[in-house]
């Protein structure tokens, strides 16, 4: 499943729960061309549950996106925080989001939650330092 919201006017929230259909590999592309439209930067939560799995073609439109907008980001998104509720792992996952090969390439902080709530807390003080 995948839902896009926007709980306030500088967040938005992209939701993805286990494995992602057709429609809803769409309904991710949309959401992320309608995020480059935005007049005013906004925090991006990825809550991610489950095993979420992507098929290639939704995997391959959004490298694209990424590619697309990659000199544009600042523009539309201040952040993103990779929310995992159910991720468990004996050393801390946190810093392997945060340093990955992904979080890199962003012109923008990308920083690991553990719950909704604790993202909810991190947006309220952004730009984290």
């Amino acid at each position: 499943m995948f839902r896009s919201s926007t709980p306030a006017d500088d967040i938005v929230l992209f939701e993805m729960v286990d494995a992602q259909s057709a429609a809803d590999g769409e309904a991710y592309i949309k959401a992320l061309y309608q995020l480059s439209v935005r007049t005013q930067p906004a925090l991006l939560i990825m809550l991610i549950k489950g095993q979420v799995e992507q098929d290639h073609e939704t995997r391959k439109q959004a490298a694209f996106w990424f590619k697309e907008n990659r000199d544009r980001l600042l523009h539309f998104a201040k952040g993103l925080i990779r929310v995992e509720e159910d991720h468990h792992h004996e050393h801390d996952h946190a810093d392997e989001v945060e340093n990955s090969n992904f979080a890199r390439m962003l012109p923008f902080p990308l920083k690991h939650a553990h719950s909704l709530d604790e993202a909810y807390k991190m947006a309220k003080n952004w730009p984290l330092t």
